[in-house]
């Protein structure tokens, strides 16, 4: 099986909380040079259909109409010129209202949506109609060996950025698909029990080497800390 090179790129403050108001309300420019090292470092950036549903599903979306339609399970191939967007959605949670997500700001990605044949019909033949690109990989669960094996074969996807959340991210950990992990750490204690980095669904421990490469000191009192395999 072939594979793009996987980067995991997560933005935490300094006691390794992946979401509050340290992000948006106290260093927007580090939350920008994030968003540019996203596109710098990948040809696709991707996130588990939790993050996605929170953050880009639009709930009037109506799929009712799309009932006893028939899927044939076959990967839908839409090729672009712009960045994808990767949504790891096994059941079909999340609405898109259109094939392009524009993010951040003025710059349009391809969503590809990668389910499995546990999905509805309706919500295959909603994604169809609007000429958004699917794949599947696996009956039930996403075999995310699979699903990296058709982005890398399908869609010549070399370089695919990993931009959590922290379930998303443990399961890419269990299955050693990351080759580095590039740490961008704000300079804020965030102190509430929002997630972290990468935590497994049964909460046991999951344990992974990584090697140091190298810091960076960015603006606005910003770490960058990378490690690979």
């Amino acid at each position: 099986m072939f594979k793009p090179y996987v980067s995991l790129l997560m933005l935490t403050s300094i006691d390794g909380k992946i979401d509050g108001s340290f992000i948006d309300d106290y260093n927007q420019e580090l939350g920008d040079y994030y968003e540019e090292l996203k596109l710098e470092i990948s040809d696709a950036w991707g996130n588990g259909s939790a993050t996605h549903k929170i953050y880009f599903s639009d709930e009037t979306v109506d799929i009712s109409k799309y009932k006893n339609s028939k899927a044939d399970y076959e990967d839908n191939i839409i090729k672009s010129e712009f960045p994808y967007a990767i949504s790891f959605d096994s059941t079909g949670k999340v609405k898109w209202k259109d094939n392009l997500l524009v993010y951040p700001e003025n710059i349009k990605n391809q969503v590809l949506v990668v389910t499995t044949k546990k999905v509805n019909p309706e919500y295959i033949a909603y994604l169809k109609e609007k000429k958004i690109a699917y794949i599947f990989a696996g009956e039930e669960k996403i075999d995310l060996n699979i699903a990296l094996d058709k982005l890398y074969r399908l869609f010549d996807i070399k370089r695919f950025a990993l931009t959590g959340g922290a379930t998303i991210n443990a399961e890419f950990f269990k299955e050693n698909l990351v080759d580095e992990i590039n740490i961008m750490i704000a300079p804020f204690i965030d102190g509430s029990k929002n997630l972290t980095i990468s935590e497994t669904v049964d909460g046991k421990s999951l344990t992974k080497e990584f090697k140091f490469s190298e810091v960076k000191k960015l603006k606005n009192d910003g770490v960058l800390l990378i490690y690979k395999k």
